[in-house]
């Protein structure tokens, strides 16, 4: 690797180690002519048809030449092997429960200027986020697919019983009662579940937005990390996902103010607030599916590889299931009144 990575970085390299990565790639940090630098190796995979390193380095490119600088500088990339080298952050970790409304509102502001950024030509050039939803049929039909995938892992294993009885016994009904109710919102707000939403009322999304993907920097400053499902996006998903990110603990009151003003940077776009009420509870069903992955064959090898340390399958599936049924029941007891509205 080392021989490889001087050659990509016209530089001679010292040392390289492990600094951990997220669910989908590896992380090290690079020291090469007193200098040090982030690589990182993207997870490929024939079932696995994202371009990860095409799209975050990317898109790190596009904003980085549009002035912004809450995100690593990219500064090379050999697509052959998957990787790519950015600019080595020193920071620290926000973890759970330790961002205030400082934070709250930076988060706001970094995607109220992505809103605006959005209003360039020249960012059509730009790709759809991943598993961008224009519209609720589109939405559901996601959530179906992704309940397919998971009712054929559940019949085909004996094991795998538990996760069959909550698919069908706990799942199901109340995704049957939120499509009612969201159904009956959007009519009410004379928007059909076809109806895509009109391009200039999209947005430019990192898509796995929040503290979890982020450093604080010894002068307090944010910086915003893996990019890998960039792209055009409904703003209503963006917000759902932000709230409802089970990796982040943000109290009511934070997402309350983040909610205000992300609202105020997208006050030219009519019904948003109406929209995000109406399909809130349909992404936070889709997160209880999403949890669920480690019971997907291609999916754990994907955590696999990203791990730092040995993954049991049975006790990461247990776990995952439990934060399935907390968040089925979250959403069971919010879906008929937003709470975060400010």
């Amino acid at each position: 690797m080392r021989a490889e990575l001087a050659r990509l970085l016209n530089r001679d390299v010292t040392g390289i180690e492990r600094i951990g990565g997220g669910a989908n790639s590896q992380v090290y940090k690079v020291e090469a002519e007193r200098q040090r630098f982030a690589l990182k190796v993207y997870f490929r995979h024939p079932e696995d048809k994202r371009d990860r390193l095409a799209t975050e380095h990317g898109s790190f490119s596009y904003l980085w030449a549009n002035g912004f600088r809450e995100i690593p500088e990219p500064l090379a990339a050999d697509a052959e092997r998957g990787w790519a080298v950015y600019q080595f952050i020193e920071g620290e970790k926000i973890s759970s429960g330790h961002a205030g409304e400082k934070e709250a509102l930076e988060a706001a502001d970094f995607l109220g200027r992505l809103r605006e950024l959005s209003r360039k030509d020249e960012s059509r050039k730009l790709g759809v986020a991943s598993e961008a939803c224009f519209s609720v049929a589109a939405m559901l039909e996601n959530l179906d697919q992704r309940f397919n995938r998971l009712r054929t892992a559940a019949e085909a294993a004996a094991s795998y019983q538990s996760l069959n009885d909550f698919l069908v016994s706990e799942f199901t009904p109340l995704l049957e009662r939120v499509i009612q109710w969201s159904g009956a919102r959007l009519q009410a707000a004379d928007t059909l579940f076809a109806q895509e939403l009109d391009r200039t009322q999209r947005t430019l999304s990192p898509s796995d937005f929040g503290f979890h993907n982020a450093l604080r920097q010894p002068n307090g400053r944010i910086i915003f990390l893996d990019f890998e499902y960039f792209g055009w996006d409904d703003p209503a998903k963006m917000i759902s996902d932000f709230l409802l990110h089970p990796a982040m603990s943000l109290s009511l009151e934070l997402k309350k103010k983040f909610v205000s003003a992300v609202m105020r940077r997208f006050a030219d776009s009519p019904g948003l607030g109406a929209r995000l009420e109406s399909v809130y509870p349909l992404f936070g069903l889709k997160w209880c599916l999403i949890m669920l992955n480690e019971f997907l064959p291609a999916e754990l090898l994907r955590r696999r590889f990203a791990a730092t340390a040995g993954v049991d399958r049975s006790v990461v599936q247990t776990r995952q299931l439990a934060k399935a049924r907390t968040m089925l029941n979250r959403i069971s007891g919010e879906y008929q009144s937003f709470p975060y509205r400010a």
